[in-house]
């Protein structure tokens, strides 16, 4: 089963392709920024969950969340990614930059922030990605 570390070279694999479709119009493919996005989010909390030696399938997760007292409070915000997320994959929807900014890219940052937190990962090695979907 993956390790905390493999989820977090995944989470910078994935960064690397949310990097290549935000440029140069980071309006352009906001339907496949957000499941990136959400496959971030998703990795960073298989990440926590491969330190308790629990390995579940993406399907699996949301439950996974609420026997956690650390990773309940996101479960809300993560449920919104993955909604977010199903939208732009099977029905096209396309969010605008700004609806980018104050959804998608808030709640990865709150996930974000509270795992690197718990898992004592350097702000360092933090993704902004409010700086891939700036407002012009």
């Amino acid at each position: 089963m993956p390790s905390k570390k493999i989820h977090i070279d995944i989470i910078k694999d994935n960064f690397e392709a949310l990097c290549h479709l935000s440029s140069p119009d980071p309006s352009n493919h906001t339907n496949w920024s957000t499941t990136i996005i959400f496959y971030m989010a998703l990795h960073y909390i298989h990440a926590y969950l491969s330190e308790k030696n629990e390995h579940p399938t993406s399907h699996t997760v949301l439950e996974k969340i609420e026997f956690y007292p650390k990773l309940k409070p996101l479960y809300q915000k993560y449920r919104h990614l993955k909604d977010d997320s199903e939208d732009a994959r099977y029905r096209g929807k396309k969010l605008s930059v700004y609806d980018m900014r104050i959804g998608v890219l808030k709640w990865f940052s709150d996930i974000q922030d509270e795992i690197c937190s718990i898992l004592n990962i350097p702000q360092g090695n933090k993704y902004n990605n409010y700086d891939l979907f700036p407002l012009n």
